[in-house]
């Protein structure tokens, strides 16, 4: 069924009301962020807020489910040959994944400081992180023989140490040289565990 011109506009709006709130609450952080900010980086009246949204939480959470890196992720694992090398395979993976969390920088530094701050925050990263653990898991499963719960917990410490250095040296210091011996060093590390 096709849209109408009001129903893409109105889609439109709301992305846009949702982009400009990540924009806010990465600048100010969700506490101290207010509609009117919002509406002001949007360029809207702060009204029209509560046309599309309940509420400022309301407005996180949409902001959280829009711009999910979980998404893209699956999409990643999901293009693997079969007969290709699993170093390979994850080496390109996880450039890939820098890639997108260049790209989303802002959302990952609201969401990390966020839950610090707000347990619900910190709820439904930990669930978005154990989606993203799933994802790999389904990739790697049928490549490495060994329990499922030693599995699952090498790729948390695998993905939490990848946005680990994102934080605290790529996202500030995009050096590829050294951005590819990293990758390059945590695959094999990550590999080795499993021999």
């Amino acid at each position: 069924m096709k849209q109408t011109n009001r129903q893409l506009q109105a889609m439109k709006t709301k992305n846009n009301l949702i982009d400009a709130a990540l924009v806010i609450f990465s600048k100010k952080g969700y506490s101290a962020s207010t509609t009117k900010d919002i509406a002001k980086e949007a360029s809207v009246t702060d009204g029209l807020i509560y046309h599309y949204f309940k509420s400022k939480e309301d407005l996180l959470w949409a902001v959280i489910d829009r711009h999910t890196l979980n998404h893209e992720l699956s999409n990643m694992t999901t293009d693997v040959e079969t007969n290709e090398p699993l170093e390979e395979i994850l080496i390109r993976i996880i450039n890939r994944l820098f890639s997108l969390l260049h790209s989303k920088g802002e959302l990952i530094v609201m969401f990390f400081g966020e839950s610090q701050r707000n347990s619900a925050v910190g709820e439904r990263l930990s669930e978005l992180i154990q989606q993203g653990v799933n994802i790999f898991y389904q990739l790697l499963s049928e490549r490495i023989d060994t329990d499922s719960l030693f599995l699952k917990t090498a790729i948390r410490n695998l993905l939490t140490s990848l946005v680990m250095y994102f934080l605290t040296n790529d996202r500030h210091i995009d050096d590829g040289d050294q951005k590819k011996k990293y990758i390059e060093t945590t695959v094999h590390q990550f590999l080795k565990i499993f021999n």
